[in-house]
């Protein structure tokens, strides 16, 4: 960002957890919700958060900032408007801190603070002066930024990651090694690079569009489900487990607009339901990241990708003795 049948909050998580392949995470298991713009009534014709363009966020040439370019993120920007920019800057002293206490074996820690970092080290800014934030990066594209954000802050090599080849045989890992996605060409024919997302048009005549997942949605949904599960409510899973590729953008998301958003989903044909369930489907075995790399005889290699270290490792220097005299 997802889920099977049962969905609860692990398979939520369950996309970015196979990114980050150490026990974390989930397909879409990251939203908040900073501010709020006009409500979200029907998903097929949700305003893009592109278009809404209140005031400019001005970061060019900002001290300890640096570009990002966007077709190297795992989505090559196809699902962000053109002309959008991501920036980076390094981590600090008491980020990298806050970074220590991770506790890895919880999944919604672990999404918290991958979350934390993305917010205070990474900007998004859409062309045409309309706001943005850190919520409307892809879900896919999370780690490759936070893996840039580690190069930036470490840039002696004080930090490496390492990923194991054979039983006896490692390599250094940087982001440009690691593949993320491969995109089914079954799904790209109907990628418009004018909505920048998929716009699917059945034979009835019925449009719908879906889109990645970003941060923002997952984010919601995560929360979401927490609160109804405390209040002992009812969730609908069914929906939910379409709901980050149909939700088009977080901002104005808010329970009763949720309720509309799943009144409208009883109104999709069983076409509809069948396609959405396929690329669900196409989705989660499409994203299988790996490293890759070459042997000693210069062939290409591919190994999954799981740190040594776990995801902890990612801030925090592999060899702190080797900083002492």
């Amino acid at each position: 960002m997802p889920g099977q049948s049962e969905l609860n909050e692990e398979k939520l998580k369950e996309f970015a957890e196979r990114i980050e392949n150490s026990n974390a995470q989930s397909t879409v298991s990251k939203i908040n919700t900073p501010s709020v713009g006009a409500p979200i009534q029907d998903m097929s014709n949700v305003q893009k958060p592109w278009e809404k363009s209140p005031e400019q966020v001005q970061f060019a040439n900002q001290l300890g900032w640096q570009k990002l370019p966007i077709q190297d993120l795992p989505t090559q920007g196809l699902f962000y408007p053109e002309g959008t920019e991501i920036l980076i800057r390094a981590a600090t002293a008491g980020e990298i801190r806050h970074w220590s206490t991770l506790n890895e074996e919880n999944l919604s820690v672990l999404d918290d603070m991958l979350n934390y970092v993305l917010e205070r080290c990474a900007k998004i800014k859409y062309p045409n002066a309309a706001i943005s934030s850190w919520k409307d990066i892809k879900e896919i594209d999370r780690f490759y930024i936070l893996l840039a954000i580690r190069e930036f802050t470490f840039v002696n090599g004080e930090n490496k990651l390492q990923v194991k080849t054979s039983e006896t045989t490692k390599i250094d890992v940087t982001k440009d090694m690691v593949q993320y996605i491969t995109f089914d060409e079954r799904l790209m024919r109907y990628y418009s690079p004018v909505e920048r997302m998929f716009v699917l048009q059945f034979k009835n005549g019925k449009k719908m569009k879906v889109t990645l997942p970003s941060v923002g949605v997952t984010n919601w949904l995560k929360n979401y489900i927490t609160r109804k599960r405390q209040l002992n409510e009812i969730i609908d899973e069914d929906f939910i487990s379409f709901a980050p590729f149909v939700i088009l953008d977080w901002k104005g998301l808010s329970d009763d607009n949720y309720s509309k958003i799943i009144m409208e989903s009883h109104n999709w044909t069983a076409a509809e339901i069948s396609l959405l369930t396929e690329i669900r489907r196409i989705f989660m075995d499409t994203v299988d990241p790996v490293v890759k790399y070459k042997d000693e005889e210069g062939g290409e290699r591919t190994v999954p990708l799981s740190f040594q270290g776990g995801i902890k490792s990612i801030f925090l220097i592999s060899d702190p003795f080797g900083e002492l005299v």
